[in-house]
């Protein structure tokens, strides 16, 4: 199961409902690299615009980075792309040798004919993940954003509930990236392991609302994967018991249906790559708590 769960979490402690300041967010993920939960820590997400904030912070606070076991940051990208690219190759100049490197590209595309555009922009030394819009249909564009290469990105939730898509939508997604054998990324309203109902945001008053898990979408990938059906995939992804799973050291189950941990290694190799959080200790946590890793 810790090969199953390695490097989930996309640590987006800048971004909401945490809305953390550069320099907490910076130490956060140190102590999270030094941590015993080091192996489910991906990527540090930044806003392309605030790399440079980000390089003085670093500075500031005297850290340092080997370049053998280098800072991964994942810089997102907005309407100014090409300017936004010329502020992560100015980064790069500078902080590849030190030891934090921009390796991932996050930028949102509506059509087939922006992949195009974003292909052109965004050379595939970077890993790119093209975020895709709430609602479908999704094949001609997954199929446009495997074409050159890249990942899908679907988004999850967020801080309001319009944020989230319906079962229907994202069990389209998944069977689109499936059939056409495209991995992909979540990012927001993702922090826990299974569907329940939580705080949108962490005031005392927050607004609930029910929110997707992350084993949930783990094991609805796995099964399109071992070629199920969409309306099964959708049911594991609505799944809100949390007695319908079990877990051993080397499987999960849903209901009457099994993932080995081999299995589901090769989901997480092969689609399901990850999720954007902004948290790092609620889902590592609350996932053993179940037991799972």
């Amino acid at each position: 199961m810790r090969t199953v769960f390695r490097g989930i979490v996309d640590y987006a402690g800048l971004f909401p409902p945490a809305s953390l300041g550069m320099a907490e967010s910076i130490l956060q993920f140190e102590q999270y690299r030094r941590s015993p939960d080091r192996a489910m820590l991906g990527r540090f997400v930044v806003a392309a615009s605030r790399l440079e904030e980000f390089g003085g912070e670093f500075l500031r606070l005297a850290l340092t980075a080997d370049p053998a076991d280098p800072w991964r940051l994942s810089a997102v990208t907005g309407a100014l792309l090409p300017t936004e690219m010329d502020r992560v190759n100015a980064f790069k100049a500078v902080w590849d040798a030190r030891g934090v490197i921009v390796d991932a590209i996050e930028h949102r595309v509506a059509n087939a004919g922006q992949v195009i555009v974003v292909n052109e922009i965004v050379p595939p030394s970077f890993v790119r993940f093209l975020e895709v819009p709430a609602e479908g249909p999704y094949g001609p564009l997954v199929k446009a954003i495997g074409g050159i290469g890249a990942f899908g990105k679907i988004r999850t939730g967020g801080t309001s509930p319009e944020l989230f898509p319906s079962p229907e939508s994202l069990t389209q997604f998944l069977i689109a990236c499936t059939v056409q054998r495209v991995p992909f990324k979540a990012t927001a309203g993702l922090h826990h392991p299974l569907r329940g109902s939580f705080p949108l945001t962490y005031d005392a008053h927050s607004e609930r609302f029910v929110m997707y898990g992350f084993v949930n979408v783990l094991l609805a990938t796995a099964e399109l994967m071992r070629g199920g059906e969409g309306e099964t995939a959708q049911q594991i992804l609505e799944e809100d018991e949390p007695s319908a799973f079990a877990s051993s050291a080397d499987a999960i189950a849903w209901r009457d249906s099994r993932y080995s941990g081999d299995e589901l290694a090769r989901v997480r190799r092969e689609l399901f790559l990850g999720f954007g959080s902004c948290s790092f200790r609620e889902p590592v946590d609350e996932l053993r708590a179940l037991a799972v890793a």
